[in-house]
């Protein structure tokens, strides 16, 4: 359980809804003012390059801009999938949250959670060129009232375990936690496990007290989350190089006007260019030392050819933008 947020005044546009008056309104009467506060969530601890990286930055970036932004880490105000709910009600000016739970808005919106489908971070830039990539959010932002206005790096998934998992005959009949979207249940099925969603918060207890057998995050999450502790190896799967979609309603870039807009939009990418730098080198970096000190086992011995040829073969069925996958494969 996350402790309950310090109280923060209610967000200028929540008191205008909040009152019945606000209904006879024009828009125009809760846009943010010159000092406006914009509030964003995500589930990741506070201690998360996203925070303390990414979001550092996009703060840095909006001084002088008349935006401030206020960050609510470790889930303060929901999982992914209730925050994109706020955000698409209005509730909620902006939300963190990964390609899987996009697609619940628009399917192909999830296709950069396909595992395997790149190679590693340096095939993440390429990636957001990508003609189907470009198709999926384009749709997103045309059907829903969703606007994906920066995408960061978030890290490259690995598979943690209490026995060595080098093959997809490995992880036959083993338990693996995933977040609560359907792809993440898909990816594990395809590698050849059974995945078993979960918050979160809840992981670690759960791997603590053996309920689950094994667990797929990125290195800082891992690290973050003090998962390693709770866990024998970190075998070098690299199954998904996970990208998560800084998001705002389609009214946000009215409610601030085209100059703050665009400000907006520039201190996201700066923020995108921070935690992309941050995350690699704590990849880097904790890996090394948990080689050194044996906080967890680094398994390099994965056989990644064999789990990307099964997923390649046994995901595209899975999913309706199967073909998409395939061709964005063919380009890569």
């Amino acid at each position: 359980m996350h402790p309950d947020p310090p109280y923060r005044p209610p967000h200028p546009l929540l008191r205008c809804l909040a009152t019945g008056a606000a209904l006879a309104l024009p828009l125009t009467a809760c846009t943010p003012d010159e000092g406006s506060v914009l509030r964003v969530a995500h589930v990741y601890e506070d201690q998360h390059p996203v925070e303390t990286c990414g979001l550092a930055a996009m703060r840095d970036a909006l001084a002088g801009s008349g935006i401030t932004i206020e960050t609510y880490p470790a889930g303060q105000l929901g999982s992914e999938a209730e925050s994109l709910e706020q955000v698409a009600d209005g509730s909620l000016d902006a939300a963190i949250a990964g390609p899987s739970f996009l697609g619940t808005w628009h399917r192909p919106a999830e296709i950069l959670d396909g595992a395997y489908l790149l190679d590693g971070p340096e095939d993440f830039a390429g990636a957001l060129e990508d003609p189907a990539v470009v198709e999926a959010f384009e749709g997103l932002e045309e059907q829903t009232p969703l606007v994906p206005v920066s995408h960061w790096y978030y890290g490259t998934r690995h598979l943690t375990s209490d026995e060595p998992i080098n093959t997809p005959e490995d992880l036959a009949g083993i338990k693996v936690r995933t977040p609560d979207a359907q792809l993440y249940l898909d990816n594990v099925a395809a590698m050849g496990g059974t995945a078993t969603p979960m918050a979160l918060g809840e992981l670690y207890m759960a791997l603590q007290q053996g309920t689950l057998d094994a667990q797929e995050n990125p290195v800082p999450t891992i690290e973050s989350a003090n998962l390693f502790e709770v866990q024998e190896y970190i075998n070098l799967t690299g199954h998904i190089v996970q990208a998560v979609h800084l998001v705002t309603a389609n009214t946000l870039a009215d409610r601030l006007g085209p100059e703050q807009s665009e400000r907006f939009a520039e201190a996201a990418d700066e923020g995108a260019e921070q935690a992309r730098a941050c995350i690699e080198a704590q990849e880097t970096e904790t890996l090394e030392r948990w080689r050194a000190d044996g906080s967890i086992t680094v398994n390099d011995e994965v056989d990644r050819e064999a789990f990307a040829e099964r997923v390649h073969e046994h995901l595209p069925p899975q999913v309706s933008w199967g073909e998409l996958y395939l061709s964005a494969l063919e380009r890569r």
